[in-house]
């Protein structure tokens, strides 16, 4: 199955005589320059080059840690390239380490490394919260029949 791609082109004719138009295509993605003197080029937005080669760092850290010598787990080796994935426990490093692999295999399958961020982002944000002493859901006592509280903003 292929992923459904808008293709955007243009000659080097249109880039002289309509830059801006050539521009603004070039804001919403990739377009490619033909020329009639040589192998076409292509133009992008440098964020999108920016973020790929940030995902290509994490890519990186991954096949480094997975191919570390040692006798470290995957995830521990993890600790490495995340340091803070020291805050979380051990199980959760796990399902770290499975979703991040996962979610990279299928971010290089579409090259599209947007939900890699998100998911790098969120269990680093579960790491600043374990940091920060918020109390896991599974620790919590949660009351068995609801209870009416006073409104905090009620006086006291």
């Amino acid at each position: 199955m292929s992923v459904p791609t808008v293709s955007r082109h243009a000659t080097s004719s249109d880039l002289s005589r309509n830059p801006a138009q050539v521009f603004r295509s070039a804001d919403e993605g990739p377009v490619t320059i033909s020329r009639r003197d040589g192998e076409p080029l292509t133009l992008l937005p440098s964020r999108m080059i920016e973020r790929e080669h940030a995902a290509f760092g994490v890519v990186a850290n991954l096949a480094a840690a997975s191919l570390a010598p040692g006798g470290l787990s995957f995830p521990e080796r993890l600790l490495a390239p995340f340091p803070w994935l020291g805050f979380l426990p051990i199980r959760q490093r796990e399902q770290f380490a499975a979703e991040i692999v996962e979610t990279t295999r299928a971010c290089v399958s579409i090259n599209n490394f947007d939900r890699l961020f998100v998911v790098l982002a969120e269990w680093k944000a579960t790491a600043e919260a374990v940091a920060s002493g918020v109390t896991p859901d599974a620790e919590l006592d949660w009351l068995d029949e609801a209870e009416s509280v006073p409104h905090p903003g009620a006086g006291a």
